[in-house]
Parts: C-alpha cells; sequence; structure tokens
C-alpha cells in the first residue's frame, strides 16, 4: 500500500494539544500538522490507534496500519506522549498554563455500561470492551454467551471462537429484527458459527451460567443458560477523569462529554469529537467530526493575541 508522503510544514508559532489518539485524535493531528500547527498528542496506552487497535478485532484490522500511521506523524512533527492519562496528574489548566492554544478531546468511549442485575462482580464476568483490548489474556472456556446486539457483541462473539471458545451464543431480550448491529455483521456472527438466543433477558449472572426469563410469551418464565464465561456488550460511555478534574466541562445525561456540531465545549479554547461526544459511531463519523473541528480550532486561534517571540 503507498502512502501520501508530507514534509514537515512551516510552523504557525501555535501550540494544539489532543487528548486520546484514536480515529478523531489521529485525523485531527494531520490535519493541523499539515497546516502548520505544532501538535503534541497525548494517549493513556503505550501504542496509538484508540478503538482501532484496542476496540477492533485483528481479523478486522491489519494493526500494523497504525504503526505506519504514527510514523507518518512524526515526519510531519507531531509529538506524542504515551502512557499518559490527562486529567489525572496533568490537567487542562496545566496544559494552558504550558502554552497550548487549543486543546482537543478525542477519547473516546472506555466505560462499560453496566447490566445492573446480581453476579457482575464475578470472576467469569468480563465487560465486552475491556476483553477486545487483549483477548489472548482470557481463558473463558468452552461456552460462552455474549450479553448484547450491537457491533460490539458480535465482535466480541466471533473472537472468542477464535481464540478456543467451541459454544459462543448472543443473548438479547428482543428478536433479531431489534438487534443494534448491522445485518452483514450479524451475517458474518452467523457464519462463523455464533448462536443467537433471541428474547431472553438476564435476571442473574452466577458462576455457572445466567438467570433469564423469556419475553416471547404472554406467560414469561424462567429459565437457565450454563456458560463458563459471559461477556457483556451492552454499549459504552465516556470515562468522566477529564470532566471531575476540570472545571467548564459538563457530562450529558447519556454520559458523553457536551459540546455543538462544531466541537466547541463550554470551556474555552477546549474542543472535542468522536465517540466521546456522540457515543459508539463508525470510523467515518469521527473523521468526518473531526474536520469540522479542524475549522473551529482554526477560527478561534485566529482569534487570539498574537505571541510575542522571545529573544
Amino acid at each position: 500500500m503507498n502512502y501520501r508522503e508530507f514534509e514537515k510544514p512551516i510552523q504557525k508559532g501555535r501550540n494544539i494539544a489532543i487528548i486520546g489518539s484514536g480515529p478523531a485524535g489521529i485525523s485531527l493531528a494531520m490535519i493541523m500538522a499539515i497546516k502548520g500547527y505544532n501538535v503534541t498528542m497525548y494517549e493513556g496506552n503505550n501504542q496509538i490507534g484508540g478503538v482501532l487497535r484496542y476496540g477492533i478485532p485483528d481479523f478486522r484490522l491489519d494493526k500494523t496500519i497504525l504503526d505506519t500511521i504514527e510514523d507518518k506523524l512524526k515526519k510531519i512533527g507531531v509529538k506524542i506522549r504515551k502512557n499518559i492519562m490527562i486529567g489525572k496528574n496533568i490537567t487542562l489548566d496545566d496544559l494552558q498554563r504550558d502554552g497550548f492554544d487549543a486543546i482537543f478531546i478525542g477519547t473516546g468511549v472506555w466505560a462499560p455500561k453496566k447490566l445492573g442485575i446480581k453476579g457482575e462482580s464475578l470472576g467469569n464476568v468480563h465487560f465486552a470492551i475491556d476483553y477486545l483490548k487483549t483477548p489472548k489474556a482470557y481463558d473463558l472456556g468452552k461456552k460462552v454467551v455474549v450479553i448484547g446486539a450491537g457491533n460490539v457483541a458480535m465482535d466480541v462473539a466471533r473472537t472468542a471462537i477464535r481464540n478456543g471458545a467451541n459454544d459462543v451464543s448472543l443473548m438479547y431480550r428482543k428478536g433479531e429484527e431489534d438487534m443494534h448491529a448491522e445485518k452483514m455483521e450479524i451475517d458474518h456472527a452467523k457464519i462463523d458459527g455464533v448462536k443467537f438466543n433471541l428474547h431472553k433477558l438476564p435476571l442473574e449472572l452466577t458462576e455457572k451460567g445466567i438467570r433469564y426469563m423469556t419475553t416471547d410469551q404472554e406467560v414469561n418464565r424462567e429459565s437457565f443458560e450454563e456458560a463458563d464465561s459471559i461477556l457483556i456488550a451492552i454499549s459504552q460511555t465516556a470515562r468522566d477523569l477529564i470532566v471531575r478534574n476540570n472545571t467548564g466541562l459538563s457530562l450529558g445525561e447519556n454520559g458523553l462529554l457536551q459540546s455543538d456540531e462544531n466541537g466547541i465545549t463550554a470551556r474555552r479554547g477546549v474542543f472535542a469529537s468522536g465517540d466521546v461526544v456522540t457515543g459508539a459511531r463508525t470510523v467515518v463519523e469521527a473523521v468526518a467530526f473531526s474536520k469540522r473541528v479542524a475549522l473551529s480550532i482554526e477560527e478561534f486561534i485566529s482569534k487570539l493575541p498574537a505571541k510575542t517571540v522571545a529573544s
């Protein structure tokens, strides 16, 4: 595959901090660096990519592409600081104190939503978004039940099959026509051998499996599904680390960071886009949103007082 080569542009003397190196952060870093802004990217893990690296299974994406992207970012001057969670030891106040003219938050959605039923803390129960980060680190056993019906649930089920489970099923409280996953993803899961246990509402998780209630009959009845491991895949929301430790930002009722359609947050000079604002969406949508945010940042910076150059 051929990649376009960019030369490091003439610098504008303006600094931009990008928190998160997923699709939104990578896109914005590329756009702004090419335009001559001094970009520093902060990543909580030891590798860049965000959901591309830690949320999409290897069989769907060749992760070496991300290494190539990192190399291209460095060549155009992007500084990448890894293994640091902004909002914990370093705050937005620190970034603004240290001369960053604009800050972008693109941290994605990494906090799993809970079912809120008994048994979620048991040792054989795992959250899907955590499992996808390092699936080979898990010993799920042979019989696995995935609770959920979105694209992530399909990815988790297919990954479990590829990592040794020989009986993988999806449990969902409604029918297939109500599933959130795209039809293509559902079809691929079926081809891989994933079973579908529909119209079943989980009531309790145990070390032996799931106690559930049927939802497709006039008289609901309780039953039990055996499982060595249970994976919960009912969506994710944003971590509140940055909001909790920094003033001027807020989460909506949906748990997502609030910004307008152009990525402008309530805190001056701070912008946000991607899944942390919209919830889990496609990579294409995250990239498109970031292009709008780039325009917002440029407009904001253009109105700032000129910087004095130290002699």
